[in-house]
């Protein structure tokens, strides 16, 4: 599939690409391949790019899932991005019954021939906001992005009780825990974590509470909420003793980043799943 970038700035070409933090290999591999053109027109790495100049790269098809058909709740989709309102119960990436699934089933409705990548990960409990990307450059910018934690993500969430503050910030670092797998628990030797949380309303034996992400770790919300002595609703495997919901009550809520290639920050929100808005 071809892919088409307009230039904002004059610059070297090579230099242009590593600017979305693209791999050097990577550089190397399309001058290599003659799958770079400015204009139409075959360039080597020194090639001068100006303002407004359109590159098209043609980008291999290397990733294919077996389609699977069912509904995709689009939030928001360009030639680059695809943002995906993500149901409860299903996960990211697997053979057969996946998101990645689903999306292989929409981009063959859509003749969109593209690779599938997800940007970042959600639990499979987890429902809400959740993005995908259709080529290489874009998908170097958000891993790096996401590396640098400048991408900013808002979740909601339903605890056990009432928080001892109303918000806060909760610098503690997460690690393995080496007698239960896939749970992580507050550890020295673990890595950074840090979540900004705040309460947005409390009821008689619960509270709905709002989270911003610094870091991204696995499990980090619902570990860290354990941490506080209010493990998420549902969430059985971080000390949860409700039976409100039958999965961990977490949403993806809000994201904001800038775009690639307008430099325009963009914002998009998800609504509260049925189930979570049953309960507040």
């Amino acid at each position: 599939m071809i892919f088409e970038y307009k230039v904002l700035y004059e610059s070297n070409i090579r230099d242009y690409l590593l600017s979305y933090y693209v791999s050097k290999s990577f550089i190397y591999k399309l001058f290599l391949e003659k799958r770079i053109k400015v204009n139409g027109i075959d360039i080597n790495e020194r090639y001068i790019v100006k303002k407004d100049d359109i590159i098209t790269i043609d980008e291999k098809v290397e990733v294919q899932y077996e389609p699977l058909d069912k509904k995709l709740d689009i939030i928001y989709e360009d030639s680059h991005i695809l943002i995906i309102n993500k149901p409860k119960g299903i996960i990211i990436h697997d053979e057969k019954n996946s998101l990645c699934n689903i999306v292989q089933a929409y981009y063959n409705k859509n003749n969109i021939k593209c690779n599938i990548y997800f940007a970042h990960r959600l639990d499979t409990d987890t429902t809400g906001i959740i993005l995908f990307v259709k080529d290489h450059i874009t998908l170097s910018y958000f891993d790096h992005y996401f590396s640098t934690h400048e991408f900013k993500r808002e979740y909601r969430l339903l605890v056990n009780g009432h928080l001892k503050n109303k918000n806060g910030v909760i610098d503690r670092r997460i690690g393995s825990d080496r007698h239960i797998n896939n749970k992580y628990v507050v550890s020295k030797t673990g890595k950074d974590a840090i979540t900004y949380y705040s309460l947005i309303k409390e009821y008689k034996n619960y509270s709905y509470v709002s989270v911003n992400l610094k870091t991204g770790r696995t499990h980090q919300i619902r570990c860290h909420m354990s941490y506080l002595g209010n493990p998420l609703l549902g969430d059985r495997l971080y000390g949860s003793f409700d039976n409100l919901i039958d999965r961990v009550a977490l949403h993806s809520y809000k994201i904001n980043y800038i775009d690639p290639y307008t430099k325009k920050e963009m914002e998009f929100k998800c609504d509260l799943p049925s189930d979570m808005k049953e309960l507040i």
